[in-house]
């Protein structure tokens, strides 16, 4: 209830302040790209059920709709584009779902069908358990630049630890790369005074092995 509470207010102003940002953005990337500057893909929400989430057109209208990171990679596109995949800019439309219900501030990233459907299902029925977040553990993590599912330990990290403190210094976190002001992280950098009682339990799958793995990786990087 609290998370909700937050997500309501702090994610109500914060869409509303992303909105004249989005605006301008999406004129230029209109102009540059020559194309409809939102991009709409479904993608895998709360207990598996689909939503349509909304990105800033990063990627000429020629590229595959459902390419992975690896593949955008070979995507030639102009520089203001490879600037907001950087900085995560292109995902600010994304605040607008935070008060409406399918997306949370913090938690997993929502990921696209298809690799939701091929992941790990063990995995897969764990970061489903919680809202998808905007940022999360795995978005400012030095694994950023992989796929999810060949991360797992930062999701599954969040989900054993959540709570507002946590929440705080993720999006604390995210805000500072945004500026430049900040890298990315381990699971070595998360300070234990933030964990809090994670959502996992409540979920029930936190005696998992899946689930107790992350605890384990976290003891070993902070030795």
């Amino acid at each position: 209830m609290a998370k909700r509470g937050v997500d309501l207010l702090a994610g109500s102003v914060l869409a509303l302040l992303a909105v004249p940002v989005v605006a301008a953005l999406a004129v230029v990337l209109a102009w540059s790209l020559r194309c409809w500057p939102f991009f709409v893909q479904e993608r895998v929400g709360l207990h598996g059920r689909t939503f349509r989430l909304w990105k800033l057109r990063t990627l000429p209208r020629a590229a595959p709709a459902n390419a992975h990171k690896y593949a955008i990679r070979a995507v030639t596109t102009t520089p203001l584009a490879r600037f907001l995949r950087r900085t995560h800019l292109d995902e600010l439309p994304q605040l607008l779902l935070v008060p409406f219900g399918p997306m949370t501030l913090v938690g997993p990233r929502p990921e696209m069908t298809t690799l939701h459907r091929d992941g790990e299902p063990e995995f897969a029925r764990a970061r489903t358990s919680v809202r998808p977040g905007c940022t999360g553990l795995w978005q400012i993590s030095v694994e950023q630049h992989r796929l999810i599912w060949e991360a797992p330990q930062y999701d599954l990290f969040y989900l054993r630890h959540a709570g507002l403190r946590l929440d705080a210094w993720v999006l604390a976190r995210s805000v500072l790369m945004v500026l430049g002001l900040r890298s990315t992280v381990t699971l070595a950098h998360v300070p234990p005074w933030i964990l809090g009682q994670g959502l996992a339990t409540r979920r029930g799958v936190n005696g998992s092995p899946a689930m107790m793995a992350p605890a384990a990786v976290a003891d070993r990087s902070r030795g």
